[in-house]
């Protein structure tokens, strides 16, 4: 009987658990180095977008990314990202990935269905010794 019990709680505690994890999936696909720049090189209609702060993105970003930083004010984020069609492929990427998986859940919200998130973020890019364009942001125009 105190087994019974003991396997009902676990399968209860074990459904809350899978009941409060989000399905990621659903909002963006993580992709690695390799992917995420074949993603860019092949896939027509791509928006790259790097989502760090101005200074972060002049220190090496990669080629033909937009800077829009998601840190320095969230509305103007979601100002900025109105403009672009929300059927295209969006690729986004920052330091680590924390940033850019967040972007992509508030542009999932904002009706964006192709989103990749780079696994990573710049640092597995420069790990894999992808090229990195050095210099003044290229900024998205409201």
């Amino acid at each position: 009987m105190k087994l019974k019990i003991i396997i009902v709680l676990c399968l209860a505690g074990l459904s809350f658990a899978v009941a409060g994890q989000t399905d990621k999936s659903n909002n963006y696909t993580s992709v690695g180095p390799e992917d995420f720049l074949t993603l860019l090189r092949f896939k027509e209609g791509v928006v790259l977008i790097d989502v760090r702060l101005p200074f972060e993105y002049r220190r090496g970003h990669v080629e033909k990314s937009i800077n829009i930083p998601l840190r320095l004010n969230p509305r103007n984020f979601i100002r900025k990202i109105s403009t672009i069609p929300r059927d295209q492929t969006v690729l986004l990427y920052c330091d680590s990935d924390v940033r850019s998986i967040s972007a992509a859940k508030r542009m999932y919200d904002e009706g964006f269905r192709s989103i990749y998130v780079l696994e990573g973020g710049i640092a597995a890019w420069q790990r894999k010794h992808l090229p990195l364009e050095k210099g003044h942001s290229r900024k998205k125009n409201p």
